[in-house]
């Protein structure tokens, strides 16, 4: 029969945790359960707390280490529980990163589109104003997400996505047209990849607010 902790050993494990700077919300209290379940399996074999906790250490300590993920880039690091539950949810939108990218490219290479100048200058006038509101929404993301302080996997995830600034920037400053009016694969692919970024962002900003208010309903 498992031992149950108190108050002021599930203490000690939780100051472990801030030691390790474990501090993303919506994975600290499951592994903090983790942990206690861990300590008071060891204790109910007659070990004492200081011999179980140590154990216990032990074992979850290369957990907290800083890694990264071929999914976000290297420069991007965090422990291993956070990256691992990131790279997870992150899977499938990345294949969505990449299919808003390949396939314009692809199609477009197979089949050039080519439409005449006054197309050419609305749909580059839409182009930019639309690729100008999504701008403006992925600041306010990035603002408000820093602002908040709150540290969650989908913050993680949402720091490694800003960089799809820049696709958005290429929306406005080149357009997707060549001189002749047929659709410029490549630079199509950029502001098709910029928009997928804008969802994606989107998405995990979304999860990010819910895990805070869902913290704050308790």
């Amino acid at each position: 029969m498992a031992m149950e902790l108190t108050k002021e050993q599930i203490y000690k494990i939780e100051k472990y945790l801030d030691h390790k700077y474990f501090d993303a919300i919506d994975l600290r209290p499951e592994i903090l359960d983790h942990m206690v379940s861990d300590v008071e399996r060891k204790m109910s074999r007659n070990l004492s707390f200081e011999s179980a906790f140590k154990m216990t250490v032990l074992k979850w300590d290369n957990h907290f280490k800083d890694t990264s993920s071929f999914f976000f880039g290297l420069i991007y690091t965090n422990s291993k529980i956070v990256v691992k539950k990131a790279v997870k949810l992150f899977k499938p939108f990345y294949l969505l990163y990449l299919a808003a990218y390949f396939l314009p490219v692809v199609f477009l290479k197979l089949y050039p589109i080519k439409v005449s100048e006054s197309a050419v200058d609305f749909i580059n006038g839409f182009i930019h104003s639309f690729s100008l509101a999504l701008l403006g929404y992925l600041l306010f993301i990035i603002v408000k997400t820093k602002m908040s302080k709150v540290k969650t996997t989908f913050r993680f995830i949402l720091s490694t996505q800003y960089s799809g600034l820049i696709l958005l920037i290429m929306g406005l400053l080149v357009g997707v047209f060549k001189d002749n009016g047929e659709l410029n694969p490549v630079f199509t692919g950029f502001v098709s990849a910029g928009y997928a970024v804008v969802f994606i962002c989107h998405h995990f900003y979304k999860k990010h607010v819910e895990v805070i208010s869902k913290l704050k309903s308790v």
